[in-house]
């Protein structure tokens, strides 16, 4: 076992998907958050594992020419910003070069078939554009983002690192808890999240500024002795709802009334991407980038060459999303979501679209696959969105087994994209191009399209 002194200079020679930078002492790896390949730099050691270590970067002796001035740097520390030192030209060649390496890696693709990222366009802002944030409550009164790994919250009177409207409503929310509670707060709730829908108008018609778009809270309870009943959280709803005019539903969950929570006004907002609308409800998922997400769409449901004649199936299919715009250009689009709400939130998204071809199903893909199988049904195509770990073993042989002539693959994580692909190629799939899209700027998180023939 390799011996690390407390301190030890590094030349960095790679970035880990994760986003920290990697360098090597006597063949160790050893991981460096906030460094960029290329530089050498001097680090603590902070942690010692078998095969590897991590260490604090404490001075770039040499920087990198892509190393810029973080804009937020106390903000770094909430895990959510890795790469804001990173210029963001240097930010998507790195994601693409991230997804090469783990199709190559761990799917044992010789050459995979990796475009450049599609990054946001120039005149957008790179920065505030998440539609969706979540906020902790601290003991000590102060109310942001959590640092990562640790309960500690980072006091944050404004987030300058969400849509304006979100902040807009962010900055309402905590005025409101610190009028109200001041540093109790903690005592009454753990955290909230806000949720706002950025293309929509509060009035049709009428053209409102960037910081003024409808908004969802849910705010989590604490458990604690003591809690409030629904009637004085219905109270203090009111008063919260009075004074910030955008948000138009608050809903509180965990231990509240007979249900195990309240809802006053709405518990969705209605969404517009690319002339379609969607109805998000409180509990749905929905993509945080306003600005990416019709990159998003068309590039996924242009690459599949569709044909009027076409039965599509869209798997872990949320509130809709894909379905929506495949039903305007095949014969009819069957859409397989687990998750109820979503579910709900799916078949009044046809409705608002006036679509009678999309039928959703209620069921996990695996599962309802095989059902689908079994009574026969054709599918020419197939889209599949899922989570973070990537699609179920048995969802993937059942797309092998349903044998559209086209897969669409979007995924927020390259390596368990890259597992999954190498199972549909070893099934008879050849893989066509793989697309990042940048949905999450500065930060090493990374989405992609991969378009899979048979």
């Amino acid at each position: 076992m390799v011996e690390l002194p407390p301190t030890l200079e590094l030349e960095l020679t790679d970035l880990a998907y994760g986003g920290d930078a990697v360098g090597r002492y006597q063949g160790l790896a050893i991981f460096v958050p906030y460094g960029i390949a290329g530089e050498r730099v001097r680090v603590a050691i902070t942690e010692e594992r078998r095969g590897y270590a991590r260490a604090r970067l404490l001075e770039v002796l040499r920087p990198s020419p892509d190393r810029v001035t973080p804009p937020y740097p106390e903000l770094g520390e909430s895990g959510g910003f890795q790469w804001q030192h990173i210029a963001y030209p240097a930010q998507l060649a790195w994601k693409a070069r991230i997804v090469r390496e783990l199709l190559i890696r761990i799917g044992k693709f010789a050459n995979p078939p990796v475009q450049p990222t599609i990054g946001m366009p120039p005149e957008a802002d790179s920065w505030r554009y998440r539609t969706v944030a979540q906020f902790a409550v601290a003991e000590n009164g102060a109310i942001g983002f959590r640092r990562v790994g640790s309960h500690d919250v980072i006091d944050m009177p404004q987030c300058p690192l969400v849509h304006p409207a979100l902040d807009a409503i962010y900055q309402e929310v905590r005025r409101w808890l610190l009028q109200r509670w001041g540093k109790d707060a903690w005592h009454y709730l753990d955290r909230f999240t806000i949720r706002i829908a950025a293309a929509a108008q509060l009035t049709p018609g009428i053209v409102l500024p960037p910081n003024r778009r409808p908004g969802l809270v849910t705010i989590e309870a604490a458990a604690r002795p003591s809690p409030l009943e629904a009637s004085e959280w219905q109270e203090a709803i009111g008063e919260l709802m009075a004074r910030a005019p955008t948000i138009v539903g608050v809903t509180v969950v965990r231990g509240i009334g007979a249900r195990g929570r309240l809802t006053v006004g709405q518990d969705h907002i209605i969404e517009h991407i690319l002339g379609r609308r969607f109805r998000i409800s409180t509990e749905s998922f929905f993509q945080v980038n306003a600005v990416q997400t019709p990159v998003l769409v068309e590039h996924t449901i242009n690459q599949l060459q569709l044909q009027r004649r076409d039965m599509a199936l869209d798997g872990y299919s949320g509130v809709g999303l894909f379905a929506i715009f495949l039903a305007q250009k095949v014969a009819h689009v069957t859409a397989v979501e687990s998750h109820p709400a979503a579910v709900i939130d799916a078949r009044v998204n046809c409705n608002l679209n006036n679509l009678t071809n999309v039928t959703v199903l209620d069921g996990t893909l695996e599962r309802t696959l095989g059902q689908l199988a079994y009574r026969g049904q054709r599918f020419d195509v197939a889209i599949v969105d899922p989570p973070r770990a990537g699609c179920h073993p048995r969802a993937l042989q059942g797309l092998i087994n349903i044998r559209p002539r086209a897969i669409a693959y979007v995924s927020c994580d390259p390596s368990t994209l890259a597992r999954d692909l190498a199972i549909l190629r070893n099934g008879g799939f050849s893989l066509v191009n793989v697309q990042p899209i940048d949905m999450f700027p500065q930060t090493s998180h990374i989405e992609t399209v991969s378009l899979l023939r048979r």
